[in-house]
């Protein structure tokens, strides 16, 4: 049964904006339920970049220290700061909602993890871009990276949408999950949202919603190259999911009778995996996968 700390984050979202984790048993629920399923999401973001070698990260938010944990377990050595609004064990206490350089953060970084903070802050979008962008602007190194993790809900994600879309517009570059720099089509529809799945822990699945931006980068111009961002949808006769790439955000769609060894792998293609999708056939209902088309699982290496 899940806890105080889960409803009150995840639920009816009461805890949003408090110092919970100043309180013990919050802290322990905190650390018990949420921190294990941060970790494997990060695992599954870092998984999905190929991030380069990271001497120097900064973990903003820290919390029980599940990013920070997660960080080290890929990059040993690491250099990490920690920060957090509450002290723990090696935490920079720091009011977040605030720009500027804490005290005690120095120098600049090639990692910059915020996981489930942006949606805590009692800020709007349009403050949370401006919050990352200066976290980007007077902290991040060259050729680095922001990583901001948030919860898979509708409306968290959909904001951190909304702050991709400000950070796109102010210069910035998308590394992941979008595979374009254009204006997020999920933001089109207000029952559409963009998330990703983590491998299953404690036999539950682990949603969440990401976005991992840099200063500067280069464009994807592979038409064939798409982001699955959806399950696999299974119909009569039929099976569908939704990928977003540089060709735009499209229902991919394959008649059982059109499976073939060429395209085996839309089989098997996971939420959050890139798929190189080369000759579909345009028609009304999306995308249609032919037995010639050609489905090839793309796996990034760091």
């Amino acid at each position: 049964m899940k806890g105080r700390v889960h409803k009150g984050l995840v639920g009816d979202r009461a805890l949003v904006g408090q110092r919970y984790l100043a309180d013990p048993e919050l802290r322990r629920q905190y650390a018990e339920e949420i921190a294990p399923r941060t970790a494997a999401a990060l695992q599954q973001v870092f998984a999905n970049i190929g991030l380069r070698t990271v001497r120097r990260a900064l973990d903003l938010g820290a919390g029980t220290g599940a990013a920070g944990q997660a960080v080290r377990a890929r990059h040993a050595g690491v250099e990490l700061l920690s920060v957090d609004r509450v002290a723990g064990p090696g935490i920079i206490v720091a009011d977040l909602t605030r720009s500027g350089r804490p005290a005690g953060v120095h120098g600049r970084f090639d990692l910059i993890v915020a996981a489930h903070l942006l949606n805590e802050l009692p800020l709007s979008v349009d403050e949370r871009a401006r919050l990352v962008l200066s976290w980007i602007g007077e902290w991040l190194g060259p050729g680095g990276v922001c990583v901001l993790l948030e919860p898979a809900l509708r409306e968290t994600s959909r904001d951190l949408l909304g702050v991709r879309d400000r950070l796109i517009d102010r210069g910035l570059f998308v590394v992941a999950p979008c595979l374009w720099q254009g204006p997020c089509p999920a933001l089109a529809r207000e029952r559409d949202w963009c998330h990703d799945s983590a491998a299953a822990l404690s036999r539950s699945r682990v949603d969440f919603s990401y976005l991992v931006v840099a200063a500067t980068g280069e464009v994807n111009r592979n038409q064939d190259l798409f982001r699955v961002v959806s399950d696999r949808l299974e119909e009569k006769g039929r099976q569908r999911l939704y990928g977003c790439g540089p060709a735009g955000r499209h229902p991919i769609v394959r008649l059982d009778r059109e499976r073939s060894p060429a395209n085996v792998a839309f089989d098997t293609a996971e939420r959050g995996q890139l798929l190189q999708v080369r000759g579909v056939a345009p028609a009304g209902d999306g995308l249609r996968v032919t037995r010639d088309t050609v489905v090839v699982r793309e796996v990034v290496t760091s």
